[in-house]
């Protein structure tokens, strides 16, 4: 009698294997790319600084609650919300430029599954994301913030489902784009 041998689970690699491989492609596609690091750390502090001395200058001590600091200090939560929004939707314009360049066609043919591919491309951008907020978060004593650990976990915890749940609708957004200039246009009409 011939014995049929089960050759889908020794030809398929593993959800985890395929969606880590890719996260870590996200991952130094970043980091070898000098300008993206140069303005994704520079610009929310330059933003944050800026707008944050420029506008503090138009609140008066009057419209701010008395002892409850200045405006950088408001503001700091905002910047580092819009750290998560623009990194993490940014992150998913890869989508677009791996379709342009074949590279996503060949992963989609790889004997993967297709929620790895979503997967380690929405855990790349979180990664990025949530690495950027975390920078942000410990320059909170620079403004007079000063969190304990639980309350600095809770913040951490929170500015991680963040970046997975905007990863996550930049990623929806792109899939069905087929130009950055399409992507920009439909987030900004």
């Amino acid at each position: 009698m011939l014995q049929r041998a089960d050759t889908t689970s020794m030809a398929q690699p593993s959800l985890s294997l395929a969606a880590t491989s890719l996260c870590k492609r996200e991952l130094i596609r970043f980091l070898r790319q000098r300008h993206r690091i140069i303005g994704a750390l520079a610009t929310p502090l330059v933003f944050w600084l800026l707008i944050g001395t420029g506008m503090g200058r138009s609140f008066s001590a009057s419209g701010m609650t008395a002892g409850r600091g200045d405006y950088l200090e408001y503001f700091f939560p905002g910047t580092i919300l819009m750290i998560l929004l623009f990194t993490a939707i940014f992150s998913t314009i890869s989508i677009i430029e791996d379709r342009k360049e074949g590279f996503l066609q060949g992963v989609l043919v790889a004997p993967v599954p297709r929620s790895a591919v979503v997967l380690g491309k929405v855990l790349g951008g979180t990664i990025l994301a949530f690495g950027q907020g975390l920078i942000f978060l410990f320059l909170a004593p620079t403004v007079g913030i000063h969190l304990g650990i639980i309350p600095f976990i809770l913040a951490a915890f929170v500015m991680l489902i963040v970046s997975f749940a905007l990863t996550s609708l930049g990623f929806c957004i792109a899939w069905r784009m087929t130009s950055t200039q399409g992507f920009h246009a439909f987030l900004w009409p």
